[in-house]
């Protein structure tokens, strides 16, 4: 019995695996957890950062065990991207808030993993272009997803539109402005889409579903999502414009008639779900938001100047490697002037980037990311090369005044889409890299980060186990779980939680132990000290 098992295992891992198309296996396996990330929160949560690390892993080894005869990235572009992901690590090796942080090292180092690969990949003669094959499974997840969003916006008390990007269990956590910049980065894909059907019916068809999803993005009520996609469209025009000018073949007739038919039907699902969730919950005023009557007032704008210059000032302290990944959280309220002005982020990715991780990782990120826009509008762009350049324009331009690249799913499609446009451009004088290395570093790295996140996973699970029996009120055995997690990296409030179930049992030693334990990660965090002054 145990020789023919032995033979099957032998005959299916070195004669069946083998013969399996797993290029193609990777590549559903992305678009798959492209929809899983948008379905799921957004891709805010641990579990789908541990997931896109274990997928970067899959697609780099993969690609790497094909053997490739040549490596089709540009030097510099690589080892801008590769610098780009060594200064995070080295960010949070030196972090004063290494508690939380490392999902950030994972997200990043898989990102630039996927990016690599979705560059070099070429479709086969014959074959349905992957960019075709996004697209197809993007516009039905997103259509899902704001069908979703609006039995949610029909009847749950948050006034702006959400789609998936919420998480039920509490009712402060519900994200529009994620949701509004993956419609930013989705829409010109979908208008791609549109455009490439010739039958007058099925076209307007078509335009019908882009005006559904500039309507998800309308009711998001977002001022600086909409000041983007303008930006967007003005941009298109532009484009176009030029791209016709000497022939003057401007198709406008078509074009009102294709902007008519999407305004028209954005609005009506706009004013419809209004109409319908005004039966249960107040509607927001569009005066009051425009006019900034609404009940947040002007704090948003004024708040968001005094993030910028607080960021300012923390990355003026650490130039070289900054505070550590997600660190704003906790060595902003120092510098705090105003009551409840305080953030998670400086709504700034550049800003946000330079006070945590130093201005290289900043430059370096913004190197990346314009030197390919630049280069792919420089040139004659070609209809795909297009809509990506709106898409990432408008996400970029949003998140100067925000920052959403936290959400899985919107991170994943904009390095994914700044892959395919990388791809597509013609980079002059392209040196080689020597592919021993790159597979190499690749590798190495994809293998680092999975390794990470397998060990962290233990700790993961029995600290949330922790979590829940405190919740029950059960102290002993949310101790128990805590203290099996005791020694994990990204420990995040574990010390702080202990502390506390001990000061309420009035062991004051242990627990100012426990603070102890928190101080050696994270001494900036104000909860901590005030804890620590409750225990005195």
């Amino acid at each position: 019995m145990q020789l023919p098992l032995q033979q099957k295992c032998t005959e299916f891992l070195f004669e069946k695996m083998p013969s399996y198309d797993w290029r193609k296996i990777c590549e559903r396996s992305v678009l798959i957890f492209l929809a899983f990330a948008l379905f799921w929160k957004g891709g805010k949560s641990l579990e789908a950062t541990w997931l896109l690390t274990a997928l970067a892993w899959f697609c780099t080894y993969v690609y790497w065990w094909k053997r490739p005869k040549e490596d089709s990235i540009p030097a510099l572009l690589w080892f801008a991207v590769m610098m780009f992901v060594g200064f995070t690590v080295l960010s949070f090796l030196k972090s004063s808030t290494a508690n939380y942080g490392l999902d950030e090292v994972l997200r990043t180092g898989s990102l630039a993993l996927i990016f690599f690969w979705v560059m070099r990949r070429r479709a086969e003669e014959g074959e349905k272009s992957y960019f075709e094959r996004l697209v197809n499974v993007l516009l039905i997840a997103l259509l899902i997803a704001g069908i979703i969003g609006l039995f949610v916006y029909f009847f749950q008390p948050v006034n702006r539109f959400v789609g998936t990007f919420f998480d039920y269990r509490f009712h402060t956590d519900y994200w529009p402005n994620a949701w509004a910049d993956y419609v930013l980065l989705a829409w010109p894909l979908a208008a791609w889409w549109a455009l490439r059907e010739k039958f007058i019916f099925l076209s307007v068809l078509r335009f019908c579903v882009l005006g559904i999803i500039i309507g998800f993005l309308i009711l998001t009520y977002s001022r600086g999502a909409m000041i983007a996609f303008v930006g967007q469209v003005l941009l298109w025009i532009i484009l176009v414009t030029f791209a016709h000018w000497k022939s003057k073949t401007l198709p406008w007739k078509k074009a009102l008639l294709n902007s008519s038919v999407t305004f028209l039907v954005a609005l009506g699902l706009f004013f419809s779900a209004n109409a319908v969730r005004s039966q249960y919950f107040p509607v927001q005023s569009v005066e009051e938001k425009v006019t900034f009557t609404a009940d947040e007032g002007k704090s948003s704008v004024s708040e968001r100047s005094q993030f910028w210059n607080q960021a300012w000032v923390l990355s003026a302290e650490k130039p070289l490697t900054g505070w550590g990944p997600y660190s704003f959280r906790f060595v902003q309220p120092r510098l705090q002037t105003s009551v409840l002005a305080t953030s998670d982020h400086p709504h700034n990715v550049i800003l946000k980037y330079a006070a945590e991780r130093g201005w290289v990782a900043a430059l370096l990120f913004l190197v990346i990311v314009l030197t390919i826009l630049f280069k792919a509008v420089r040139h004659r762009v070609n209809s795909k090369q297009l809509f990506l350049v709106l898409g990432l324009t408008g996400l970029l331009a949003h998140n100067m005044i925000d920052f959403n690249l936290q959400f899985v799913a919107v991170a994943l499609l904009f390095w994914m889409m700044l892959g395919m446009l990388a791809q597509d451009i013609e980079w002059v004088a392209r040196s080689k890299l020597n592919k021993k290395l790159v597979r190499f570093f690749e590798v190495t790295l994809a293998t680092t980060l999975l390794v990470v996140a397998i060990i962290e996973s233990q700790g993961m699970v029995t600290s949330s186990l922790g979590r829940h029996a405190e919740a029950r009120g059960d102290s002993q055995k949310a101790l128990y779980w805590y203290k099996q997690a005791k020694n994990q990296w990204m420990s995040r409030d574990l010390h702080l939680s202990r502390a506390k179930i001990l000061y309420d049992l009035r062991r004051l030693e242990e627990a100012k132990d426990a603070i102890s334990d928190y101080f050696e990660e994270n001494k900036e965090d104000p909860r901590a000290w005030k804890r620590l002054g409750d225990i005195l």
